[in-house]
């Protein structure tokens, strides 16, 4: 199968923000026409939760600042997907401890990121590129969608 990519970028302003996941999700679903409602929901929930924290904890609220997504379908079940802001970056790590250590309910922060971390297969942040980057393979079992 020959890669696909999708890249958009877009204004730091959540106003942004569903149209970019439309587009998003209507790439999705002609790359997987067969994408289970489970993977849709979860597709969808990932990059709602990353592109907000792009917005919100990376540029934050910076309105002359951009945000970027890329998704390349790597083979019939499976995207790599990263989320570039232009901000000053965050400890990953020592966020991942922070929520070990207490009670996520009520963790202010890194909730967010706690959640997707479940949805993928792999999450990497790269601290010196203000990225976030995820793999994901989907389940071959879902509905067929048509392409526009």
């Amino acid at each position: 199968m020959k890669a696909q990519l999708f890249k958009k970028t877009f204004p730091s302003e959540l106003k942004f923000i569903r149209t970019v996941i439309s587009e998003i999700m209507d790439y999705l679903r002609c790359s997987f026409p067969s994408l289970s409602s489970e993977d849709y929901f979860d597709c969808k929930l990932i990059y709602n939760e990353l592109l907000i924290n792009a917005i919100i904890h990376g540029n934050e609220n910076d309105k002359n600042k951009t945000v970027s997504v890329t998704i390349e379908v790597i083979d019939e079940d499976s995207i790599y997907s990263t989320i570039t802001d232009e901000g000053n970056g965050f400890d990953y790590n020592h966020m991942l401890k922070e929520i070990e250590n207490k009670d996520r309910l009520f963790l202010e922060n890194g909730r967010g990121i706690q959640l997707v971390q479940s949805l993928t297969n792999e999450l990497h942040y790269e601290r010196s590129r203000k990225q976030i980057s995820f793999y994901k393979r989907m389940n071959r079992n879902g509905q067929n969608f048509s392409c526009r």
